[in-house]
């Protein structure tokens, strides 16, 4: 079997590795996909390598505009997009995807400050700020990526949908 540093040598692409108890790689079929949008090697590679570690199948992307593109031909289950990121920054990016994939629970993760309330403007399912509060994030993605479409269509349509704060330990939210 390939280490985890061989899979992540590409700038986009899909991995599913085993969970620590099984002795062989997840059946593509049941795992779950994650897209990591972000521009930053270091923060993609370590975010891939946390998930794969958890079973997740996981795509990457370097910009916004990668991200919108390989979520159009290999749809994900969930995205986490970075904000700062170049040709499409991450809100550009988000506007897209909800066109064309409306249902798409999205995360966005960054360090830039104070940006909450344009997430809740928009709609985006969770926020959560850098530095990253891996236990509190991998908790969202598991409840996101395994919520039924029926509930998740009623939780992002109702009235007092607002998105979730993720509160990181590091993180300033005033």
């Amino acid at each position: 079997m390939k280490s985890t540093n061989e899979f992540l040598k590409a700038s986009e692409i899909a991995l599913c590795l085993p969970a620590p108890d099984s002795d062989r790689l997840f059946a593509t079929a049941n795992c779950k996909r994650v897209l990591i949008a972000d521009d930053d090697t270091v923060v993609r590679d370590a975010l891939a390598a946390v998930l794969a570690s958890e079973g997740y199948e996981v795509d990457m992307a370097a910009d916004g505009r990668q991200a919108v593109a390989h979520a159009t031909t290999h749809p994900p289950d969930l995205v986490l997009l970075d904000l700062n990121m170049p040709h499409v920054d991450g809100w550009l990016a988000f506007t897209q995807l909800d066109h064309v994939c409306p249902l798409l629970p999205v995360i966005i993760i960054t360090a830039r400050p104070h940006q909450y309330p344009e997430a809740v403007r928009l709609g985006v399912d969770a926020f959560m700020e850098k530095p990253l509060d891996f236990p509190v994030l991998l908790r969202s993605i598991r409840k996101l990526t395994h919520e039924p479409e029926k509930r998740h269509t009623e939780r992002i349509t109702s009235r007092g949908f607002v998105t979730r704060l993720l509160h990181g330990h590091g993180a300033n939210h005033s």
